[in-house]
């Protein structure tokens, strides 16, 4: 039997619900829900009856996709979806319409970062300084820097990032592609940009 690993999705929507005031707006039963769901998929899905059970990787993707629908409900989303401001010592989320701000970039390192703010005169000294760094680089959550780009709309930096060899057919770790996250948030200019490379 092979052991199920939950998704990024579900740690950060754990993560998120460990800490939100919406819970206190619940009732028990979405509470205690939520407890068997996160147990299960953290500690043990292994059956502990001798009947015949469903496939237990696919129980425990089901168990997965039933905890971040509530989580939604409850004002999580994917880290993807945030907006960043940008100064020039740090990066700070802005609170969403639910009024949370969460999700970051890690790993990426200053070019991710730098693709977040969309200033594209500093992304262009940053690769003029270091031609030789890898601008398909993944971070941490899977993101490439022109997964980041796309996803906040700044046609300027996917322009760059793809005069500078980015690959606009890497998937992102929810298969999806820069196009397709610029689709997603309702970015056109940037979906001509990437339709014409």
């Amino acid at each position: 039997m092979s052991i199920y690993a939950p998704s990024p999705a579900f740690e950060n929507a754990a993560s998120y619900l460990s800490k939100a005031s919406s819970l206190s707006s619940v009732s028990n039963t979405i509470k205690l829900e939520l407890y068997g769901l996160y147990k299960y998929l953290t500690v043990s899905h292994a059956p502990n009856t001798s009947r015949p059970q469903q496939d237990h990787g696919e129980r425990a993707s089901e168990a997965e996709a039933r905890y971040i629908a509530i989580a939604r409900e409850l004002g999580w989303a994917p880290p993807m979806r945030v907006r960043w401001t940008w100064t020039r010592t740090m990066m700070k989320p802005q609170s969403q319409a639910g009024g949370f701000g969460f999700g970051t970039s890690k790993g990426g390192g200053a070019l991710s970062d730098l693709a977040i703010s969309g200033n594209v005169h500093e992304l262009r000294a940053y690769l003029d300084a270091n031609p030789n760094v890898d601008v398909n680089v993944k971070d941490e959550n899977g993101y490439t820097p022109l997964h980041l780009a796309c996803d906040r709309g700044h046609a300027d930096v996917v322009r760059l990032l793809l005069e500078r060899g980015a690959d606009p057919s890497i998937k992102d770790d929810d298969d999806l592609t820069g196009r397709e996250l610029a689709e997603i948030s309702g970015h056109d200019e940037i979906m001509s940009v990437l339709k014409a490379a």
